[in-house]
């Protein structure tokens, strides 16, 4: 789905507040940050992630992103386990600003997936926020 400038692939779900989206592959979950996030984020020149075997809950901190307008730390809606994180992104990550949906930045083994999907959203459900931010920021 196009909005505004910004592209939000069908097949994924959302965290809209975050702006994050998430690629379920069986019980693996791929992370990434929307073309929207990357947008108002502008050059991203730090990541952080858990390492692999750490625990996630949604009050751990999973990654963090560093651009010179903020600093984002991330907790996620899933209860799991890092399986991997993405090593190119973390040695380049102006890589979430030039290809936002195949840069993922973590790979997270949910203990349940469809309890994790049902916390997410689908584009569809989605589409009001982010409308709604792409008219905030068209205003600036």
């Amino acid at each position: 789905m196009q909005i505004g400038q910004f592209d939000f692939p069908d097949e994924l779900l959302y965290d809209p507040e975050k702006h994050l989206w998430f690629r379920f592959q069986g019980d693996v979950v791929e992370v990434g940050m929307t073309s929207l996030g990357q947008y108002m984020a502008g050059k991203i020149f730090q990541v952080t992630v858990k390492g692999r075997g750490e625990e996630v809950s949604p009050r751990s901190v999973v990654f963090s992103l560093e651009s010179a307008k903020w600093i984002g730390k991330f907790r996620l809606p899933l209860e799991g386990e890092v399986v991997e994180y993405n090593e190119e992104v973390v040695r380049n990550p102006s890589l979430l600003n030039s290809s936002p949906y195949s840069a993922w930045i973590v790979r997270i083994k949910v203990r349940d997936a469809e309890k994790s999907k049902s916390k997410l959203k689908s584009v569809e459900e989605a589409k009001g926020s982010f409308e709604n931010e792409v008219k905030r920021l068209v205003r600036r």
